[in-house]
């Protein structure tokens, strides 16, 4: 009974904020990205250079982040929504893409870095993907960890995303 009247009070209280307009607090960290788009270059081990540009803009009052990408010159690219899960105290995201694969995910920010494990689902090789995002309105930056179906890790070149005003074709 404490837990559900616990559950309420915290409810009516993230009611009354956004009633008296105040920013959703646990997404502030991601205000800074709302409505700017970021370009990424970057080699793999192959040598295949790759550029990604993405998109971001808080939605659903600003509740939520939702993210744009693609991969320049091909049709590669997906769209992601993160929010806060209040119950679990942590964030929650789904990230679908042009390639028929999706993940679900969740996340923790820890010093201003954004912690996710994500869960793959429909890709031949990949099974999950780990990752640390440092956020600063002049430069993004990633670091991702692929995990394979068979238990490797393959640890990916550090993507570092600075803003362009060159949006590109995003999907609509």
């Amino acid at each position: 009974m404490k837990r559900t009247v616990a559950a309420a009070g915290a409810a009516l209280s993230v009611l009354s904020s956004a009633l008296a307009g105040e920013a959703y607090a646990p997404m502030a960290a991601f205000a800074p990205l709302d409505g700017r788009t970021y370009r990424a270059e970057w080699t793999d081990e192959s040598g295949k250079k790759t550029i990604d540009v993405a998109s971001y803009e808080l939605i659903l009052g600003g509740r939520a982040l939702q993210s744009t990408h693609r991969i320049e010159g091909s049709t590669y690219g997906g769209r992601s929504i993160i929010f806060y899960d209040e119950g679990a105290k942590e964030y929650v995201f789904h990230y679908f893409t042009t390639a028929g694969f999706h993940t679900t995910g969740t996340a923790k920010m820890e010093d201003g870095v954004l912690i996710a494990s994500e869960a793959v689902k429909g890709h031949a090789i990949v099974a999950a993907v780990e990752s640390r995002s440092r956020f600063d309105p002049e430069k993004l930056s990633v670091e991702v960890v692929y995990v394979g179906k068979d238990g490797s890790r393959s640890p990916q070149p550090v993507r570092a995303y600075l803003p362009t005003a060159n949006r590109g074709d995003l999907f609509p």
